[in-house]
């Protein structure tokens, strides 16, 4: 399944100054699940999907190639994800020794659970100007709002 990777910086660069996916390959490590990453087809069609995905979630302000989140997008953002991920902590809770020492295959799972609540890295990553991309998730909660954040290469991975 292929996933998007947005580079969004905070003044407007020109599309010479964007991320390719040369500049990607030696960074798949950066995306465990990544088997490779190419750019995105349609570029202006992941745009007006994109659009409509952040207004319906009333994620804040959207103008072309660029948005600004909203003091409650994270909020929005996140609506119903937090009763699960409290649900994968009491299931760690309730781990024993025992299960701990001898089962790893339902601890990995229970861990693996707690961490996908947390942040879904199987989704959209954001490249914040040249550094390496991070999961959506964690842009959102580290991004400022109120501030405009441009748009530049737009890439998918394939994992």
């Amino acid at each position: 399944m292929y996933h998007p990777i947005l580079q969004v910086y905070t003044e407007p660069h020109s599309k010479k100054e964007w991320a390719t996916e040369d500049d990607l390959i030696n960074l798949s490590n950066l995306i465990p699940i990544a088997s490779h990453v190419k750019a995105i087809y349609n570029r202006d069609s992941f745009m007006r999907q994109f659009e409509q995905w952040f207004m319906k979630h009333h994620m804040g302000t959207f103008s072309h190639d660029s948005f600004i989140l909203a003091p409650d997008a994270r909020r929005n953002y996140f609506a119903g994800r937090f009763p699960e991920f409290r649900n994968n902590l009491k299931a760690l809770d309730a781990v024993t020794e025992s299960l701990y020492i001898s089962d790893y295959n339902y601890m990995d799972n229970l861990l693996s659970e707690l961490v996908s609540s947390f942040s879904d890295h199987r989704s959209c990553y954001v490249m914040e100007s040249d550094n390496p991309p991070v999961p959506f998730d964690r842009f959102i909660r580290t991004a400022t709002p109120g501030i405009p954040y441009h748009i530049g290469a737009v890439l998918e991975y394939h994992g």
